[in-house]
């Protein structure tokens, strides 16, 4: 088995990302060894999402994919689209073995089962409310210098546009005993900044016994040792509560950068989402938390073309987001999925209504993010370098900066800070995986540029004393 290669392709959201790479530690404990998805393999594992017809697409065009680098390869696919909708893959000829999103620790053996030519039926079981948190065990191999950490899964909201909670099941949590574990394990493989992952996040504990809160997670996660970051994924506006806000607000480890989900800037459209907000609510909540963090970033999601939604409620909509000045939006059009509510409202929007109305709300979250990147210019920010980049390729000539002499000595650096902005900048060395204080001097679409500062060995193209 030791000489089987195995590829992994992921679609969809930063908790599928967190489970693939379980599943990657499962597979290299049994042997296999993994190589990227554009090579050639024995074993091609693609996690799927179903969020949107177009990421069902996508998972398809990636079997094909797979099935075409080597047609003698097994082909499994796991995830939220083969639970939701297994018998749309089983007539994929390419598909060889099907997983939901519950039996996903048994795929290295399944696929060694599948290798000796026993038959596989597809491993979907429906959630009932007796589900239990799966726990994939996080492994100190990932590729990142951020590491992810799911500690939630499952949601009971059912939005009316939403097959999520079909696909995942009802809320879960990991023990916050196991939950520490791994924080800790993440601290002393080097990894300073964790992700903590959910489907719901907010509702973290709520199936505890004792019940807990996501709140009392954070304030022991923030005493992990090695770890300097805590970055929340993706929360309910109806989840922050004082003792959140709180919790966020006096621990300057958790990270300046929070995703909202909002969905749309009309109270009605809201209303017939299934939501349980309207837009006062949401100001009222982007105050509170914006109140003594001037610098915090927030970042939403945004559905245009919702079934009924007239033109003045989208332009109510956009107004509402650029009102709202965030950092960053993902602007999804409207896609129908069956089982959900929505799928059976009427009228549907034209789909060139919602192309149009996705180029306009893409456009104004571009302007609102280069608004917010543009407030850092020729202030010092702490950055978690991640990559280095190749000089003089960047957009608008924007790296052209670094001459051809100083590429062989200085290394242009990338990297986050606490509130999600991209930074570049010239290094002495590899920066990978450190923390420096970058001054900000130019902005460019999606990312800024600048110099570190108090660092003798490093390039500054400005001409300032860095020592």
């Amino acid at each position: 088995m030791a000489s089987l290669k195995v590829a992994f392709h992921t679609l969809g959201c930063k908790v599928n990302y967190y489970e693939t790479e379980a599943l990657k530690g499962a597979f290299r404990r049994e042997g296999f060894e993994l190589v990227d998805f554009q090579e050639r393999a024995d074993v091609y594992v693609i996690n799927t999402c179903t969020v949107t017809h177009l990421a069902d697409r996508k998972s398809r065009q990636a079997v094909r994919r797979a099935k075409k680098r080597n047609p003698a390869a097994i082909v499994a696919v796991t995830g939220c689209y083969p639970q939701v909708n297994p018998g749309e893959l089983t007539s994929l000829p390419e598909v060889d073995i099907i997983s939901g999103t519950g039996e996903r620790l048994s795929l290295p053996e399944i696929v060694k089962r599948k290798l000796e030519g026993e038959d596989i039926a597809p491993l979907v079981t429906p959630y009932g409310q007796a589900a239990i948190f799966e726990d994939l065990p996080w492994v100190p191999e990932q590729e990142r210098t951020r590491a992810f950490l799911k500690i939630q899964d499952g949601c009971n909201q059912f939005c009316s546009y939403c097959i999520v909670p079909l696909a995942r099941g009802p809320v879960r949590s990991i023990p916050p005993g196991k939950g520490m574990e791994y924080l800790r394990e993440m601290g002393r493989s080097g990894h300073k900044e964790v992700i903590l992952t959910g489907i719901h996040l907010g509702l973290y504990g709520l199936d505890l016994e004792p019940p807990l809160s996501l709140a009392s997670f954070l304030v022991d996660a923030v005493t992990v040792p090695g770890i300097e970051r805590i970055r929340l994924s993706s929360i309910e506006p109806a989840d922050f509560n004082e003792e959140l806000i709180k919790v966020i607000k006096e621990n300057e480890k958790i990270c300046r950068h929070l995703h909202i989900p909002l969905q749309s800037g009309d109270d009605s459209v809201l209303k017939k989402m299934g939501r349980s907000y309207d837009t006062a609510f949401y100001t009222a909540l982007l105050n509170r938390l914006r109140e003594g963090l001037p610098d915090l970033a927030v970042s939403t999601d945004v559905i245009v073309g919702f079934p009924g939604e007239e033109k003045e409620q989208f332009l109510q909509s956009c107004n509402f987001v650029r009102e709202s000045a965030f950092s960053r939006l993902h602007v999804f059009k409207f896609s129908p999925r069956r089982g959900t509510k929505a799928a059976e409202m009427i009228p549907q929007v034209a789909p060139e209504v919602k192309e149009q109305r996705s180029r306009m709300m893409i456009a104004l979250g571009e302007e609102l993010s280069r608004a917010f990147q543009e407030k850092f210019l020729g202030r010092e920010l702490s950055v978690l370098f991640e990559k280095e980049l190749e000089a003089g390729a960047g957009e608008d000539g924007s790296d052209l900066w670094m001459s051809r002499e100083l590429r062989g000595e200085y290394r242009l650096s990338e990297g986050l800070t606490s509130n999600y902005l991209r930074v570049r900048a010239l290094t002495a060395g590899n920066w990978r995986g450190k923390i420096g204080e970058v001054r900000i001097e130019k902005s460019f679409r999606g990312y800024l540029q600048g110099s570190l500062v108090r660092n003798t060995n490093v390039y500054d193209p400005a001409g300032h004393n860095n020592g």
